[in-house]
């Protein structure tokens, strides 16, 4: 600005001393002294102008470099730390860190990844990238399952769901309930009004909801679920039944459009299940701070974290929440049944414990990816759904709404995925020794998902650094890099307090 400021004024005075030399010179003999007065003028002010023009570009439209670079160098150094905790360990049930098949394909994947963010064009189909690259590890187990003949189905079942997600990615399944492009468009054969279509518009967000509950409760039943995790348990199953009796009543289709208000209004529903979700969330805590070490059915505890966060998560997705939910529970059930399909032989059945492969934990980052994006989202601030910080509410309170639009934000993609992170674990039986290999390998997936996840943010710093003066730099950079900064800070915290929980 003080250079700027000289320039001007370098500029002012040889303005001024023309226009005294024009007003005492009224002959017009010496026209060649005007001429050059008059040049020395316009060089004087496109160099003031080039100046301002330069001072714009830097501080409005450039990131500050050299906090770029310092954001960048620490997370270089965090990657490393992260890469040799995740990847150092002289026990048996670790991750291999040898150059197997599994350990290349899975840094392959990653590094692929990472550079498609130095392209803006690859950042706008970051969901069908994310897509493609899942797809490429489902049909390495595919090939793996027919090869050693097990597992074929769940091989095959997880390629239907990753067809199913590119489709949503496509059209934006979720956007908005009722106004979706998957809500509007129908095939050629069948009218946008026709009743059938209206059916299945309206029954199928109910039933993928009634599918939810059976699921739970055949976990229960079939498990050894005992205590306060089978009424945790139990209390998202009334959870999911009050959303589609919320849902039911919405609809003309079931004839229940009196029951809001015999309920109090719309916004009664919602709040119940916020307030189930809370106190579901207190008694975990509390059970893991007054039971710790007591109850080792790993499996029990994730099944009851994850539905207890499911519901607000479903409810504030819309009616197109519960399909997604239902095709994410699929896929992630895929990845776990073929987690270490390709060393796997007719003698393992015997062996209970097994070294991680970090395949299914790529495999799950990918799969969050593409439950962003499937959800209607973008890494744009449009691409967000306002609408719903309001789902139960009517007044607007700044953090209470701020709460509800980052859990419909973040909820499949950092939130599920957090949490549900542990159901990969392969080990499966429930001796003392099983239960500390399997604190150790929690502990290694966890870290090892921080480390994916902080790769993505580091090639997003350095692609926003390379290209800090693109002219799309707030239009899609920028967006982008804050979506993925917010997603590693979320991330990184719910890791914390999965591993208070889980560890």
């Amino acid at each position: 600005m003080l250079r700027i400021s000289d320039l001007y004024a370098a500029a002012e005075q040889n303005w001024s001393k023309s226009v005294k030399h024009i007003l005492t010179d009224s002959n017009g003999d010496d026209d060649s002294t005007y001429t050059s007065d008059l040049k020395e003028q316009i060089s004087a002010y496109l160099s003031f102008f080039s100046s301002v023009v330069e001072l714009a570009r830097s501080k409005w439209t450039e990131f500050n470099l050299n906090l770029m670079i310092t954001g960048f160098g620490i997370l270089v150094i965090s990657l490393i730390l992260q890469s040799l905790a995740t990847f150092h360990g002289d026990k048996p049930y670790a991750v291999d860190s040898g150059l197997s098949t599994g350990a290349a394909l899975t840094l392959f994947i990653v590094l692929i990844r990472a550079c498609s963010f130095l392209s803006n064009s690859y950042i706008l189909e970051e969901g069908k990238v994310a897509n493609f690259l899942l797809a490429t590890t489902g049909l390495i187990k595919l090939r793996y399952s027919v090869m050693k003949k097990t597992m074929r189905k769940e091989a095959v079942i997880f390629l239907a769901m990753v067809s199913i997600l590119r489709f949503s990615i496509d059209i934006g399944l979720t956007k908005q309930a009722a106004t979706s492009q998957f809500m509007s468009s129908s095939p050629s054969w069948i009218a946008p009004d026709h009743p059938a279509l209206t059916y299945a518009i309206e029954i199928a967000p109910i039933l993928s909801v009634v599918i939810l509950i059976s699921v739970l409760y055949i976990t229960i039943t079939k498990t050894s679920c005992e205590g306060l995790w089978k009424y945790v348990t139990v209390g998202s199953m009334i959870s999911y039944f009050l959303i589609a009796l919320l849902w039911a009543s919405e609809s003309k289709l079931f004839g229940l459009e009196g029951l809001l208000q015999v309920t109090g209004g719309r916004n009664l529903i919602p709040q119940t299940v916020y307030v189930n979700t809370l106190v579901q969330l207190f008694l975990l805590a509390s059970a893991r701070m007054f039971c710790s070490g007591k109850d080792k059915n790993w499996a029990m505890r994730t099944v009851a974290l994850v539905s207890a966060c499911s519901s607000p998560v479903i409810l504030l997705s819309g009616k197109q929440g519960s399909m997604l939910a239902l095709a994410y529970l699929l896929a992630g059930y895929c990845i776990m049944k073929l987690e270490g399909v390709e060393r796997r032989t007719k003698s393992d059945g015997q062996n209970k414990f097994s070294k991680l492969n970090p395949l299914c934990v790529v495999q799950w980052s990918l799969l969050s990816i593409c439950m962003f994006f499937a959800s209607g989202h973008w890494c744009a601030f449009d691409g967000l759904r306002y609408g719903a910080a309001f789902v139960g509410f009517d007044e607007f309170v700044l953090i209470r709404q701020a709460i509800l639009l980052t859990i419909e934000t973040f909820g499949f993609s950092v939130i599920l995925s957090v949490f549900g992170l542990p159901l990969l674990i392969p080990i499966r039986s429930q001796t003392p020794r099983a239960h500390e290999e399997k604190r150790h390998q929690v502990f290694q997936m966890y870290m090892l998902y921080g480390v994916v996840s902080a790769a993505t943010v580091t090639a997003t710093i350095l692609c926003v650094t390379i290209h800090r003066r693109h002219l799309m730099v707030w239009g899609l950079f920028a967006p982008k890099f804050v979506f993925d900064v917010v997603g590693l800070f979320l991330t990184d915290v719910l890791i914390c307090l999965a591993s208070a929980y889980y560890l």
